[in-house]
């Protein structure tokens, strides 16, 4: 073979190798999140409530646009509305000399991931209203730009509920339990395993909060869900 057919032959391969790459279903293009957003912030302080909260807007998608900002802003004036009543009750049944009662907290941030085709953001929102500490609340939105429809966690991973709850459990038996065992007592792990099992049971409803960041999916708990406040939320990958 001469040098000037062995080179033509290498290119003709190599440019096959390019158009095959590219034509490949579910290949790494389907993967990559590219969708384009824009951040909407409110900050507001007053006496009685400090609100900080930021949400996306995505291009071309109205449906899903409309229910971020549904559910983040309705329940921020729902809360507005009933916190003002709340702090002063507080503030009139307390005498604090020159000392001030400290406005309630309204906080809310978003964490948006996904696919070419899958939009998933995470609306994680806290909110202080007087006692020990706040309380955290998760929602999660997974939107399929091509069926303009919501895909739920059997959509996103192809597994069933028993199988998503087994991968959960056993990794927050290790991480709660098992790598944490001289800092918790025998019956602190009984009753860690009963919380776990409990919110990781296979069931609909304790696996409605995830996201998908490419070929990962991801469960979220929240605090108390299946552990005690001050070990946070909860993150596994299950898949």
């Amino acid at each position: 073979m001469t040098t000037k057919s062995f080179h033509y032959l290498l290119i003709t391969a190599i440019a096959f190798l390019f158009v095959s790459c590219a034509t490949l279903p579910g290949g790494n293009s389907d993967l990559k999140f590219s969708q384009k957003y824009q951040t909407v912030t409110i900050d507001e302080n007053l006496n009685y409530l400090e609100t900080k909260i930021s949400y996306p807007q995505f291009e071309n998608t109205p449906e899903l646009n409309k229910r971020i900002e549904n559910t983040i802003v309705n329940n921020w004036k729902s809360f507005k509305s009933y916190s003002k009543k709340e702090w002063n009750d507080i503030v009139a049944l307390n005498v604090r000399g020159d000392a001030k009662l400290p406005p309630f907290e309204y906080l809310v941030n978003c964490e948006v991931s996904g696919t070419k085709n899958i939009i998933s953001v995470l609306i994680n929102t806290y909110i202080f209203s007087g006692g020990a500490h706040g309380t955290t609340n998760l929602a999660s939105l997974n939107y399929n730009i091509e069926t303009k429809k919501y895909i739920d966690i059997i959509n996103a991973t192809e597994m069933t509920y028993n199988d998503i709850s087994s991968v959960c459990r056993n990794q927050l038996y290790k991480t709660l339990i098992d790598e944490n065992k001289s800092a918790i007592t025998p019956a602190e792990k009984d009753a860690m395993r009963e919380m776990i099992n409990t919110g990781a049971f296979p069931q609909a409803g304790n696996f409605e909060i995830f996201t998908v960041d490419g070929a990962k999916v991801y469960v979220f708990f929240e605090p108390y869900s299946v552990a005690p406040y001050s070990y946070g939320i909860q993150k596994i990958q299950v898949k």
